[in-house]
């Protein structure tokens, strides 16, 4: 199923007999009959030498980019491919370009989080000839009108613990020669006990890599050896347990990438992360270029699951199969299986490599950072029913994650009368609404705390609340007339200097910002000083719409180690949704 040759994922989402655990049942029967010998050759037995793909980077593709395309190096494109992409594929972005030269076949990629791939397949799949998620089971949940055709792994990955090497030695976890020691996930969850291990991980119901690591951690606890039932989710242990290691999250992302590229820029604040193996190798690239210490990679001994990075064409009567036939092949290709591999990547039967004999594969693939390229190292968990992941998902919102402690800054200036309030209130519904939050697995949890604070010329008074019950702050939202000029560090100071927890230990917290206009900046100097000797560094994610001024928010995300989001080109419900998914 991970090879070339295997057979196409299409067949098992036809059968509808649990996709997801055929696929994962699959994966440990190739684990266990794969020797580590294969690691020397392809899988057709050819020699490594014979590869050469001279002119392509293995480097990702800098930049928070949410659409990229490729096309044809020479000559005009045949067709043109529309795909919803996990954001994870910006760093196989040689692997694509290969393929597109080969087939001749232009691609698009819209990047997106898990869950956005996996509705726009249950709402039809929008406009799109492909999908490409960083697993099957967003497939298998979302693909309920039977679309998505000849559906195939690209490669594999890991979902791991990066953990920097001078904090995994001080566990005990790892030697001076990056080896490491079978760790358990009850060892992680004695570690963050202890208040030695804190990391950051993205949401598990936004992002695959955070879905799957929270899976595996609930099956792992579970001890059944058996795929996630209900039961065991119902079981005080296994909630107990799993919310105990959550508790260790120190910060939450929506996506994989982001989260990789804050702990490259940050990593005096961030020495740990859950990430997919080859994102946790491109930061270490990144890491030991700037002259820091590496992150060594963990894999839980009890289990961990795996993305098997499919690409399906999206059957809409649109008849550009041929285009997709034509780029999928090629992206099975020896030449792009070994870009795939130098990215980080694994593309050999049961996750080993095809080209462990290339050097540049070897400078992804090294022992130093922890990374096991055996197949012993990758105890995959089979993987859950698509209503046992979903009933995990809502109790991952509700009770198990940690809990968010969400400031709201809101402008509500002269210039937000009229559509401009009607965007807030309803981004604001979007987000804080148990019924509609609910829709995209955002809603507030039992103990999460949510403050509203207006702005114009001045700050308004707050409005807070705790739990499900948001209703105060929808009213609030509604109520409150706009009027005034802009000064968005008022806001932000009155966020900072009275609304911030008492033991910022128990929540993951942040500023959300939404502004339409430039500010004034009288007490911007004021509030950089506050907000650097406050020493608890609030990440201010910042929504952009109407006149507002990018290079002033995104002085506050540098700050404040975050991201401005833009509302002017997306719906700002959508927007609203997007930046309560990084807390």
């Amino acid at each position: 199923m991970f090879g070339p040759q295997t057979a196409s994922i299409t067949h098992m989402l036809k059968a509808r007999m649990a996709p997801v655990v055929a696929l994962m049942i699959a994966m440990a029967m190739l684990l266990t009959g794969c020797a580590a010998g294969n690691n020397n050759s392809n899988t057709n037995g050819q020699s490594n030498s014979s590869v050469n793909v001279d002119g392509y980077s293995s480097d990702p593709t800098s930049g928070d980019v949410k659409t990229q395309e490729f096309k044809p190096k020479s000559g005009s494109p045949t067709a043109t491919l529309k795909i919803a992409s996990g954001s994870e594929n910006r760093e196989v972005a040689g692997a694509i370009q290969k393929a597109v030269d080969d087939s001749k076949v232009a691609v698009t990629l819209d990047y997106m989080g898990s869950l956005d791939i996996m509705n726009t397949l249950s709402n039809g799949g929008g406009d799109y000839d492909a999908v490409w998620p960083a697993s099957s089971m967003w497939i298998s949940m979302g693909d309920t009108k039977h679309i998505v055709k000849n559906a195939q792994s690209t490669s594999t990955t890991p979902i791991v613990f990066g953990i920097e090497k001078k904090t995994a030695q001080s566990l005990g976890w790892a030697d001076n020669d990056g080896k490491t020691k079978a760790v358990a996930t009850t060892d992680l969850i004695d570690a963050v006990k202890a208040g030695q291990l804190k990391f950051s991980m993205t949401s598990a119901t936004q992002s695959n890599s955070g879905a799957s690591a929270y899976l595996a951690f609930l099956t792992a606890i579970a001890k059944t050896g058996q795929a996630l039932t209900k039961d065991d989710l119902n079981n005080a242990n296994v909630q107990n347990s799993v919310k105990t290691l959550l508790s260790g999250v120190d910060r939450s992302s929506g996506s994989s990438d982001w989260l990789k590229d804050m702990v490259v820029a940050n990593p005096d604040r961030f020495d740990a992360m859950v990430n997919y193996e080859s994102l946790v190798i491109q930061a270490n690239k990144q890491l030991t270029k700037n002259g820091k210490d590496p992150l060594v990679a963990i894999y839980p001994a009890d289990g961990i699951a795996v993305s098997d990075s499919p690409l399906g064409y999206v059957d809409r009567g649109q008849k550009n199969d041929t285009a997709f036939g034509d780029f999928s092949k090629a992206l099975q290709s020896k030449e792009a299986k070994l870009l795939f591999e130098q990215a980080g990547r694994r593309t050999g039967l049961g996750g080993v490599l095809t080209y462990a004999s290339d050097a540049k594969v070897k400078d992804s693939f090294r022992s130093e950072w922890g990374i096991n390229t055996t197949s012993e190292a990758l105890k995959t968990i089979p993987m859950p029913a698509a209503d046992v992941i979903n009933a995990s998902l809502d109790i991952y919102q509700s009770i198990l994650r940690k809990p968010s402690w969400t400031v709201w800054v809101v402008d509500y200036s002269g210039s937000m009368t009229g559509t401009g309030k009607d965007g807030v209130v309803k981004g604001l519904n979007a987000a804080l609404n148990p019924d509609q939050a609910k829709q995209a697995h955002i809603e507030p949890g039992n103990e999460d705390v949510n403050v509203f604070i207006p702005f114009s010329s001045d700050a308004f008074s707050p409005t807070k609340t705790t739990g499900t019950d948001t209703s105060a702050i929808l009213n609030k939202g509604s109520d409150t007339m706009p009027t005034g000029g802009t000064d968005i560090y008022a806001g932000l100071q009155a966020a900072l200097q009275s609304n911030m927890p008492d033991d910022f230990s128990k929540y993951t917290t942040a500023i959300v910002l939404m502004t339409d206009g430039q500010s004034q900046t009288s007490n911007k100097d004021a509030f950089t000083a506050d907000y650097k000797s406050n020493g608890h560094e609030v990440p201010i994610f910042s929504i952009m719409f109407g006149e507002a001024d990018p290079s002033q928010l995104q002085e506050l995300a540098s700050l404040s180690n975050a991201k401005v989001f833009d509302g002017r080109s997306e719906d700002l419900a959508t927007v609203f949704r997007q930046v309560k998914g990084y807390n």
